[in-house]
């Protein structure tokens, strides 16, 4: 009976350690939790591929403008130019980016301008406004002079432009 039971490992717990007699049986407790642990840290460099590969390390960059809407008519046929007077439309520049691909509204960083401003003016704001001076049609464009964002990489001297038409009905008959 003693030869069996000195064969026998004498096992002691101690809080996350089994002990036997032999140091090669030596295993570690499972620790709560530590499958859950491992499997976050796995997935750190998942995170970071995703949220830093589609960047490519580039700044983002305006590729084009858009201009809502993209036609405008101020007036009738049946009503004199003067009467047109004053008659205004909000526009709204939506930019669209790459890296990563992304539309914006840009509507106060652009430059506004009519290529008739005395049928049609436009402020800084994109509000375009029928003077009633005259009628006929007009381009208003927005423009960017700096292509990219302001995250440090610049592209100076690049134009971006988008443009729409807005029309003064010129009245006809007597």
């Amino acid at each position: 009976m003693v030869d069996r039971a000195h064969n026998l490992l004498l096992i002691f717990e101690c809080s996350c350690t089994r002990f036997t007699h032999n140091p090669q049986s030596m295993r570690k407790c499972p620790v709560p939790g530590e499958s859950m642990i491992r499997k976050w840290f796995q997935l750190i460099p998942v995170c970071a591929v995703v949220f830093l590969i589609p960047s490519c390390g580039h700044d983002q960059q305006l590729v084009g403008i858009d201009i809502q809407p993209t036609t405008e008519v101020f007036g009738s046929p049946t009503t004199p130019v003067s009467a047109d007077a004053g008659l205004n439309v909000q526009l709204r520049a939506l930019g669209s980016f790459i890296h990563p691909p992304v539309t914006k509204d840009i509507t106060n960083q652009v430059t506004w301008s009519s290529n008739t401003p005395q049928m049609v003016t436009v402020n800084s704001t994109g509000l375009i406004t029928a003077t009633g001076d005259a009628c006929g049609g007009t381009i208003i464009s927005a423009t960017v002079t700096k292509n990219s964002s302001d995250g440090g990489i610049s592209s100076a001297g690049a134009v971006v432009t988008g443009n729409m038409t807005a029309s003064v009905v010129c009245p006809t008959g007597p």
